[in-house]
């Protein structure tokens, strides 16, 4: 089998707005599965502010790490940071966490293709052509994946611009946004909470691809940025949903952005929401096989690194990942169930990790700054 650098670096060039598209979009990822169906209260929008201050909390210790020296060092930087031991356990574990999203992710855009685009294909079909061409984009290696990244910006930013009619409907009134806040008790808002953080979750993933980012000192500038546009459109599409749909009725639309496109009007296209599915896909196919290349990666550490990258590595790797989300498809995605079960798994995995993983390396590298002076 012909060898590869999968993960060879050729470029030095700053890359700071790599990171502030990296963090931006991966953050966007669920916005389109989850939110705002999550936001059913008007008060939840100032649970977005929240959970993006508690966010920026998080890339703050994040950004502690792209300021070492360990983090442009590749392995041999989490080697003198965690030891050989301390990377295997972390490979380890974040194993099955990066097939969690990627089932949890691949899943629920199937379903959103399969009602909305082709709905007498089975939604298995929907899985296995995105993991093919996934696994082909990974292939380019993960420098590239990371330049990457700004056609993937460019190609979805636009999305949010297209729920402005919504804000100009003769219905809409400045009452159907209030309460801001809450009159009485509201039972488990706590998870609601908790959702939202999840969804701000992701960016921590990119403490394994600091090597190619090229970090510097002033990374905390542009994940503010990626975070604070993150919140904007969180934001916009929210309160763009409950003018339409308003705060009784958003609870019963499963995927309130799309239908929101079908409402859309154009003089050339006549399925909107169809585009801005198919729009949708650039991150969403972009994150798996990114993801691919991680799960590739981190079983290369429970081995041995010295060995050359090759093709056949990183079809095994998106093989494994197909070969754990379809059976979860087939037989333990029903409904109901994808939110009572699957959903918050992913909810409790995506908060604990975006809030563990940046403190578990900033106390790290406060632990190795005491022992080595």
């Amino acid at each position: 089998m012909q060898t590869m650098s999968l993960f060879r670096k050729t470029s030095h060039q700053e890359s700071g707005f790599y990171a502030l598209f990296l963090t931006n979009r991966i953050q966007m990822l669920y916005y389109m599965i989850v939110m705002p169906s999550a936001h059913v209260q008007p008060y939840m929008l100032l649970a977005i502010v929240a959970m993006g201050i508690a966010s920026q909390f998080c890339l703050y210790m994040l950004s502690k790490w792209f300021a070492t020296p360990y983090s442009a060092q590749g392995y041999q930087g989490f080697e003198r940071l965690f030891g050989k031991t301390g990377i295997k356990i972390i490979a380890l574990a974040s194993l099955p966490l990066l097939l969690l999203k990627i089932s949890f992710i691949t899943i629920s855009y199937a379903e959103i293709m399969q009602q909305f685009v082709f709905p007498s294909m089975d939604r298995e079909w929907h899985i296995v052509f995105p993991f093919i061409l996934s696994c082909y984009l990974a292939m380019f290696g993960m420098e590239n994946m990371v330049r990457f990244v700004t056609l993937v910006f460019i190609g979805t930013i636009w999305i949010f611009f297209l729920y402005i009619p919504f804000f100009w409907v003769q219905s809409n009134s400045i009452h159907d946004i209030y309460p801001l806040i809450p009159i009485g008790p509201e039972p488990f808002a706590w998870k609601s909470l908790l959702l939202v953080f999840s969804s701000f979750s992701g960016p921590e993933f990119l403490i394994a691809i600091s090597y190619w980012l090229n970090p510097q000192r002033k990374m905390l500038k542009y994940l503010t940025i990626a975070n604070a546009i993150s919140v904007g459109e969180y934001l916009f599409i929210s309160i763009a949903s409950l003018l339409f749909y308003g705060s009784k009725y958003l609870p019963t639309i499963k995927y309130p952005n799309v239908e929101m496109g079908r409402y859309l009007q154009s003089p050339v296209f006549e399925r909107v929401d169809i585009i801005l599915i198919s729009a949708y896909s650039f991150s969403f196919l972009y994150s798996i096989a990114l993801f691919v290349l991680l799960i590739y990666g981190a079983s290369r550490f429970l081995g041995k690194t010295k060995t050359n990258t090759t093709r056949i590595g990183l079809i095994v790797s998106g093989c494994a990942a197909m070969a754990v989300t379809l059976p979860i498809s087939k037989w333990f995605w029903e409904p109901g169930l994808e939110q009572a079960f699957w959903l918050d798994l992913q909810m409790w995995s995506g908060s604990a990790t975006y809030l563990f993983v940046p403190l578990l390396v900033w106390i790290a590298i406060k632990r190795k700054a005491r022992t080595t002076s």
